[in-house]
């Protein structure tokens, strides 16, 4: 898989670090890439209605968004200075993920990079509206990236390599393509995971399971995972690259192995526009993203 060519980098106000940027110039390491940088805004004061007149209200809002042009085209000449395409553009909505949303469509960028919305009181930026909706609904690849930059520690990729439909076939394979690309961005080491759990068949004093032997259950239950997992990976030559077939809950499984190889991003995927139980059953997409302490980007389908 090609490094993409049109990023989108949400710019989140006016900082001396833009960690999304960051992200995308590694991009431009290996590349010729084309960064739009988008930023949104909106003053609240511009709905005090029975102060301000419409006059000033509209002059109001032409100071903002000129002073904001002026802010961002300075990154641009940054940018240009590099040799680096670019294009700016300020919005002004009220909703932050519907303004990305817009642009998304507009220009069908290969990848939206954004800061990960979150204070230092939140211990759980996922709960974020913004990162939520954009989670579920953005339909490029989108890239929540935290303050650090990338540095030499491994990626993980999620599939679920026991899937039979096509449009999550079509997603595994997605996945392990872009996670080799970003290997190759990074040169860091690239890791995968699949979760499973077993039927809770644990004895009951009520039913009898004297001849049914549990352990031969499980065992064969993870050969079956396993052995799914590897030809999944000989497809895409990464049987040589480490890989974790898990027993247990995939919320619980993936953010513990990522913690324990100490991952720096975690790719998985989302499947259409029912939010992220695509990729893992109910909401368990949405519990392995709230426990995660690292970059996350998710995918969808080619199909």
């Amino acid at each position: 898989m090609k490094t993409p060519k049109r990023i989108l980098v949400v710019i989140s106000g006016r900082h001396t670090e833009h960690p999304a940027l960051e992200r995308a110039l590694k991009f431009a390491e290996f590349d010729n890439v084309h960064i739009h940088l988008f930023n949104s805004i909106y003053e609240p004061v511009m709905e005090l209605t029975d102060v301000l007149s419409s006059e000033h209200r509209k002059e109001m809002k032409s100071q903002y968004m000129a002073d904001r042009y002026l802010y961002m085209d300075t990154i641009a000449e940054n940018l240009d200075q590099k040799g680096i395409s670019c294009s700016v553009n300020v919005a002004w909505h009220r909703e932050l993920h519907e303004a990305i949303e817009e642009i998304v469509d507009e220009l069908e960028p290969d990848l939206v990079i954004k800061r990960i919305s979150a204070d230092a009181s939140n211990i759980n930026p996922f709960t974020m509206p913004v990162d939520r909706h954009l989670l579920r609904y953005c339909k490029a690849p989108l890239l929540l990236v935290r303050n650090s930059n990338w540095v030499n520690k491994p990626l993980l990729a999620a599939i679920d390599p026991t899937v039979l439909d096509q449009k999550h076939i079509a997603l595994n394979h997605n996945i392990l393509e872009y996670s080799k690309m970003l290997a190759d961005v990074t040169k860091t080491q690239l890791h995968s995971v699949s979760a499973f759990e077993t039927p809770n068949m644990a004895p009951s004093m009520d039913v009898g399971w004297s001849n049914i032997d549990f352990e031969s259950i499980k065992v064969e239950t993870t050969n079956v995972h396993k052995n799914k997992m590897e030809t999944l990976l000989k497809e895409h030559d990464l049987f040589m690259c480490p890989y974790h077939v898990l027993e247990g809950r995939a919320d619980i499984a993936i953010p513990n192995i990522a913690k324990k190889i100490d991952a720096q991003l975690l790719i998985l995927g989302t499947v259409g526009r029912t939010g992220l139980s695509g990729a893992f059953i109910g909401n368990t997409a949405e519990h392995v993203l709230a426990n995660m302490s690292c970059d996350i980007l998710t995918l969808k389908p080619n199909v």
